[in-house]
């Protein structure tokens, strides 16, 4: 008896119970679709989460002197031509890696005080028209205007600065600093060390949700920070932000080729900020573990449902065998049952799963619903998550799910390949 005809014969007893046949590959559809719908789900928050954190950070490819990622010393400085040598270079490469933004920026510590208080915070030197293609803050304005080139004295302070300060748009604040002397100059007077203070006045204040940046960012024109400081034409790092953040180590690589020799590091965002790649694996291996407790269990109840519909078919099968079927062809009838199951709960699966990603793709996970007062500062930044599913994150559940059928049938086909004669033909 060839394969076809076994198979044919397969698919027919499928039907001979068709609800019991429909509630497994229901059963193995819903596995699929929960799979795609959590990948889809962990595929969009963590583009998301890279694409918030690497505007609110450093971009997705930062320059900086070395040892700064370890030291965080505002003495190591870059001067203008390492600022214009990249400049140019991703300029060139803007076509093929889909450049966003570059933006220099002078950092530094130091303290900023009102009328009412005082506090510590982190001072960004930054040009206006740069920054804003690179970071989210001039995109969370909630008062006032962002910084602009031709108002120097101007400053942006976060929501929760502004409260603790007791200072509204329009207030005057003074920031006291350090005037620092890169390592690489020695000429007089530059930046000696002495605290230096400068006079400013409030133009706007963010809110980013995040009270880390919310209470301790300050942004103001670069000029006037680099005067502040001693240091006029030299900047902390110069962040990059792109299209595809896949194509931020080739990136990194292509910037160390072009500026090999200079002293320098060029850090892809993973290694700028690793606690946040940490933070992505230890999600992924945490999704990944549910899903095979969700995939293992469904498995489980495909192993039993097609297990005892063996055992009620053991006089069928005997039958069959006495009729001349081999072992081995028994057990190629209930394989291509099961696969035919299997494709029938693939197409279920995958109607569903795509059905509902396709609406969280475009109405997203609004985490509101489960956080009713506020969203926890450190979950996410954006409380709505839209899902993003590949075609390779499809393919790839399919296969799994499909090769768990496959290997869950091999038992039942054994059990079916062993049946023995004349026993199986006993009727009770």
């Amino acid at each position: 008896m060839g394969t076809l005809l076994l198979v044919r014969i397969g698919w027919r007893n499928l039907w001979r119970n068709p609800r019991g046949t429909l509630l497994t590959a229901l059963a193995v559809g819903l596995g699929l679709a929960l799979l795609l719908i959590s990948l889809g789900l962990l595929d969009g928050n963590h583009e998301q989460m890279v694409g918030n954190a690497v505007r609110f950070g450093s971009g997705h490819v930062v320059i900086q002197p070395p040892g700064y990622q370890d030291t965080l010393s505002q003495e190591l400085l870059l001067p203008a031509p390492i600022v214009s040598a990249t400049k140019a270079f991703l300029q060139s490469e803007a076509k093929t890696h889909g450049l966003r933004g570059v933006s220099p920026r002078l950092l530094a510590s130091g303290l900023l005080s009102s009328a009412s208080n005082a506090d510590g915070v982190r001072v960004q030197g930054v040009i206006p028209n740069e920054e804003r293609a690179v970071s989210l803050i001039p995109q969370r304005i909630v008062e006032g205007n962002y910084l602009t080139d031709d108002r120097q004295s101007a400053v942006l302070i976060g929501a929760e600065l502004a409260r603790k300060l007791a200072v509204k748009v329009g207030g005057k604040v003074v920031l006291m600093t350090q005037a620092v002397q890169p390592p690489d100059t020695d000429a007089a007077g530059q930046g000696d060390g002495e605290m230096r203070s400068t006079l400013l006045r409030v133009g706007g204040i963010f809110r980013t949700g995040v009270e880390a940046i919310d209470a301790h960012i300050i942004q103001l024109p670069l000029p006037e920070l680099q005067t502040l400081l001693g240091v006029p034409d030299r900047v902390t790092q110069v962040a990059v932000l792109l299209e595809r953040e896949g194509d931020s180590k080739m990136v990194a690589d292509g910037l160390r080729k072009q500026l090999a020799g200079v002293a320098v590091e060029i850090l892809p965002w993973r290694v700028a900020m690793p606690s946040l790649a940490q933070i992505f694996l230890l999600d992924d291996t945490f999704n990944y573990v549910m899903n095979g407790v969700v995939l293992a269990v469904v498995g489980l109840g495909i192993l039993n449902t097609i297990l005892m519909r063996v055992i009620e078919r053991r006089y069928e099968f005997g039958l069959c065998s006495a009729l001349g079927l081999l072992p081995a062809q028994l057990a190629v009838m209930v394989i291509g049952e099961s696969l035919a199951i299997a494709a029938i709960s693939l197409a279920l699966g995958l109607v569903l799963g795509l059905g509902v990603e396709h609406y969280f793709a475009t109405s997203g996970l609004d985490l509101r619903w489960f956080f009713k007062s506020s969203l926890p500062t450190a979950l996410v930044f954006d409380p709505i998550i839209y899902a993003r599913l590949s075609p390779t994150r499809i393919a790839s559940s399919l296969a799994i799910v499909f090769l768990m059928a496959t290997m869950i049938s091999l038992y039942p086909a054994l059990k079916a390949a062993r049946t023995e004669l004349p026993g199986a033909l006993r009727v009770f």
